[in-house]
């Protein structure tokens, strides 16, 4: 019988934020496959044996970077009421993902993964599949119960959960990825509301 695992206390948690936030810079600045373990020691400071405890190597810790963008996105694309309109659910969902895609951390993840995946397939792989497939099938989920009840068409859960997001997604996040544009909250909602409308409309 294998022992429990001891859930970190929160000074071990608080240094684990500080070490990832110290290395995103770099890793934002520099790339992957640029940025060592030396430089993010020097950023953050401190013994290189907490460095090592916490992130044994750089691909652990741009691991860690994905799962926490990632969680974000997946949270944004939970239904929270259960008595909220699906319209209203479509709206926050969409509202919530395009704010963390188009996040100063979003952007910069999409940025080192486009520009890093064909030296490092696994992190992309990893990021794919923990990222935008993660996403389409969360979505799905929700997609599908609204289809038992009949509020939407028989049509594959995932392929509308992609025409959705693409939807929302827009020329909004490619605008900010490769020509730096920044979009304010009126912008994403509006782009928003007429990707539910579109959505929905029979």
């Amino acid at each position: 019988m294998s022992a429990p695992v001891t859930p970190p206390t929160d000074k071990q948690a608080a240094k684990r934020d500080e070490i990832l936030n110290a290395a995103w810079e770099i890793f934002a600045k520099e790339g992957f496959g640029r940025t060592s373990m030396d430089q993010i020691h020097a950023c953050v400071g401190g013994s290189k044996r907490t460095l090592y405890k916490h992130f044994p190597n750089k691909e652990e810790l741009f691991e860690a970077m994905i799962e926490r963008i990632s969680g974000r996105v997946i949270k944004a694309l939970k239904p929270r009421s259960a008595t909220e309109s699906m319209e209203a659910t479509l709206f926050r969902m969409g509202v919530d993902y395009l704010t963390v895609l188009l996040s100063e951390d979003g952007l910069a993840l999409y940025r080192a993964m486009t520009s890093e995946a064909q030296h490092f397939p696994e992190l992309s792989r990893d990021f794919f599949e923990n990222g935008p497939e993660a996403a389409t099938k969360s979505l799905a989920q929700f997609l599908a119960l609204q289809q038992s009840k009949g509020s939407l068409p028989d049509i594959d859960p995932e392929t509308a959960a992609e025409l959705f997001l693409g939807a929302v997604r827009g020329n909004l996040h490619l605008s900010a990825v490769l020509a730096g544009r920044s979009h304010s909250p009126e912008v994403i909602h509006n782009k928003v509301s007429d990707a539910v409308r579109a959505f929905l409309k029979d």
